[in-house]
């Protein structure tokens, strides 16, 4: 044999001595190693024992200060943070990453002068890494200069091409400005790049989500929990997946998965609320949303959700106490107004609420209406923030309120000057110029800011200038180009509808219509019923043009255009006599407007 048994103890002893001399040999994480990788994998905690343990070893503060620091602001100690980083006691090694984390620091309070003179103090020993100009744009952004930003996320990529958060702020900035089938592309080649990070992956599935494919969606965030278990995201995205299909058992199971880190986020207060009241537990709706409501009075889709709840709780008079100006504005939803008029029915107002009802059955009106303070200047600080931009914004919505649209103009020109690299200010000097009937400077405005945030609202009142120039072609154009970057916005398919209609383009306004129909599904409202069944009598299809008029009609029976479509309906249908009633009552009524308008 070769190998003889009375040798095998002697080659078992040379083999584990050879394991011990390899072992040996093999280089040991120095103290300092050891902190910087449990930051790196963002274990604060751990990182900061280690760098305890480092201080009793020896190594001075000097070398350990960005350190402790980062560990702190890792934990969310913002004071322990502040009192390791301010000093700007940092060694040649670690002076990089104790200015950064201090500019993290003073991002997250706020304080952007001080956050940009960390970076500085950064960059002026080198060009700065990936991570740092990530950083840097996404002080921009928050700081109101968008456009910057996007130069920064040019500077890291250049830096590494292939770094996580680099390629996930593109994508972010993608999705803000181009749509979501252009953010994918960013987040696909990250997820290709960096198959495991949690960061890219989660951006990743919420675009898969947004624009409708589910099963994508499900299966990135399944591959989510199978790579971290405890990470809430994972569970957060498949909760919202299962909400929109209707399995809200399922959805809150999947929430309280997430766990108290994800609890108090708007975006899972809004989905737990939304199930609450979906199961008819608006006490619980509200209790949801009560104080994310008093944090954030802004936010439009809360409020909403809040009022509704209030509603079928009974609390009319506090809904009308709390919300009731959200309907006397003139550009007020159909969807407010309801709410508003069935408060005041509940609470016995009901001449008053049939005036807010008569404004509801009308449809929306294509008001374009600047956002005012509405109770009082001591609340514009709460709603806008403070700082040289969102005061500036504050009072030319002020101005606009008050009906002083030249004033307010004037006021925006003047932002626009001060602060070019800010798409919020871009915007609202669109607004601005738009109330003062000025549309070729409002247009202008808006392409500067839909290079940095091109959504909904923004492309809805740039179609909206270039028609008030008689610009149809343009205005669809601008539709046709968001739509395909948003499949799912129904909204955008049916403005695109309107001007088909507008141009007797009956084919193709009917088949738009029945997309945005489609996306809207539960949600499509009387004026999407109405058109269609125009769009659908046009085009021959008589039987579903009644249909749909019907539709329309039960949704708003004192609604004098839907009584006329669905008289015409009827009418071609030969229903003469039932036709007969509802053109005299559309007469009546005295709301004869063409059948599809905007």
């Amino acid at each position: 044999m070769i190998c003889r048994s009375d040798l095998r103890p002697v080659l078992t002893l040379l083999a584990i001595m050879l394991l011990s001399t390899m072992a040996a040999a093999a280089p040991q994480p120095s103290p300092l190693d050891a902190v910087i990788n449990a930051l790196a994998r963002g274990d604060g905690i751990a990182a900061e024992a280690r760098a305890r343990a480092a201080r009793e070893a020896g190594i001075p503060d000097i070398e350990l200060n960005a350190y402790f620091g980062e560990a702190a602001l890792q934990q969310g100690r913002l004071a322990d943070a502040r009192r390791w980083l301010a000093p700007g006691a940092f060694s040649d090694a670690s002076f990089e990453s104790g200015f950064h984390a201090l500019a993290r620091l003073e991002m997250q309070q706020g304080n952007f002068p001080a956050a940009a003179r960390a970076f500085d103090k950064v960059l002026s020993r080198g060009r700065g890494s990936a991570q740092l100009w990530v950083d840097i744009g996404r002080m921009r952004y928050r700081s109101g200069e968008q456009s910057l930003a996007f130069s920064a996320a040019t500077r890291a990529l250049e830096r590494d091409p292939n770094d996580p958060r680099a390629l996930e702020f593109r994508g972010q900035l993608a999705r803000d400005a181009e749509g979501l089938k252009a953010a994918l592309s960013w987040f696909e080649r990250g997820v290709e790049a960096q198959p495991e990070d949690m960061g890219l992956l989660g951006e990743y599935a919420a675009t898969l989500g947004e624009l409708g494919r589910n099963a994508d969606m499900l299966v990135v965030a399944r591959k989510m929990v199978q790579i971290d278990r405890t990470h809430p995201r994972a569970y957060f995205l498949q909760a919202v997946l299962a909400g929109r299909t209707g399995h809200d058992d399922l959805a809150r199971r999947l929430l309280l998965k997430t766990g108290e880190s994800y609890q108090e986020l708007p975006a899972v207060i809004l989905l737990g609320s939304a199930l609450e009241l979906r199961s008819g537990n608006p006490a619980q709706a509200i209790e949801l949303l009560d104080p994310l409501v008093r944090r954030q009075p802004d936010n439009r889709v809360a409020t909403l959700l809040l009022a509704r709840a209030l509603l079928a709780s009974g609390e009319a008079n506090e809904l009308l106490a709390r919300f009731r100006y959200l309907a006397d504005r003139p550009d007020a939803s159909p969807y407010e107004l309801t709410l508003v008029g069935r408060a005041l029915e509940h609470s016995g107002q009901r001449k008053d609420a049939a005036a807010y009802l008569d404004r509801a059955a009308a449809g929306p009106q294509r008001v374009l209406v600047a956002l005012a303070v509405p109770r009082g200047d001591d609340l514009a600080p709460i709603l806008f923030g403070t700082g040289p931009i969102p005061m500036g914004v504050m009072e030319v919505r002020q101005r606009a309120g008050r009906g002083e649209d030249g004033s307010a103009l004037d006021q925006a020109r003047q932002l626009v000057k001060s602060f070019p690299a800010s798409g919020d200010v871009a915007e609202l000097a669109g607004d601005a110029a738009l109330m003062a009937g000025r549309a070729p400077e409002a247009l202008a405005h808006y392409e500067d800011a839909a290079a940095i945030r091109r959504n909904w609202a923004l492309v809805e009142r740039m179609a909206t200038a270039y028609r008030e120039q008689r610009r149809d072609d343009a205005a669809a154009l601008v539709l046709s180009d968001f739509l395909r970057q948003n499949p799912r916005e129904a909204q955008a398919a049916a403005m695109l509808a309107r001007i088909a209609a507008s141009q007797r383009e009956w084919d193709r306004a009917a088949g738009l219509l029945r997309y945005a129909m489609q996306l809207e599904r539960a949600g499509a409202d009387s004026r999407l019923f109405a058109d269609l069944a125009v769009a659908e009598l046009q085009t021959g299809q008589k039987d579903q043009a009644v249909r749909l008029a019907r539709r329309a009609y039960a949704l708003q029976r004192t609604n004098g255009r839907l009584s006329l479509i669905y008289g015409r309906a009827l009418q071609n249908a030969s229903n003469s006599q039932r036709a007969a009633l509802l053109l005299a009552k559309a007469n009546s009524i005295g709301k004869l407007a063409e059948p599809v308008s905007d």
